[in-house]
């Protein structure tokens, strides 16, 4: 039988736990590493047009989408806009059009509150956005929410499910 020293039984438990941390964190790493070259399932995304048609023209602009998804058993099928501008480092921003008050559809506001630099007005409770959808003026609490995009065979989608909350900068 062996004899254990208690800077044996230390060293081995050190050792142990290490490889521990090890084996646990591995697979991570290479996760992380990896390259994920594999197309997305766009099949439930809308699709927002040719990439290159997009990033043209004046800016801030309103973009249709038509897109049929399936809810469980149930195919669906919806359409609505977005508002896309450009960003100073040449990136679309897509923004949805939905007032962060109390949800309302916020349309484009007029020539003379764009010379303003109001760019959406909501109806409802006047809340003005900027042509980046932050907003300026009136109850909304910060600026309208984004979406990410995916790119892919030259088409820029996005799922309209999944918008992403920004804060007031």
């Amino acid at each position: 039988m062996p004899k254990w020293s208690r800077r044996k039984f230390l060293g081995n438990s050190l050792k142990g736990t290490a490889g521990l941390l090890t084996v646990s964190v591995l697979p991570l790493g290479l996760a992380a590493c990896s390259k994920d070259d594999k197309p997305k399932d766009v099949s439930s995304m809308a699709n927002l047009g040719p990439l290159s048609e997009l990033e043209r023209g004046e800016f801030p602009k309103k973009v249709n989408y038509k897109v049929t998804y399936k809810d469980a058993w149930v195919t669906q099928e919806e359409e609505g806009f977005v508002y896309i501008n450009k960003k100073k480092d040449g990136n679309l921003l897509i923004m949805a059009p939905i007032c962060t008050h109390l949800g309302c559809t916020v349309p484009e506001a007029d020539e003379t509150l764009k010379k303003e630099g109001v760019y959406f007005k909501c109806p409802c409770h006047d809340g003005q956005y900027d042509e980046n959808g932050i907003n300026v003026a009136g109850p909304p609490p910060r600026p309208f929410d984004v979406y990410e995009a995916v790119i892919q065979d030259g088409n820029l989608y996005i799922s309209v499910f999944d918008r992403i909350k920004r804060e007031k900068s």
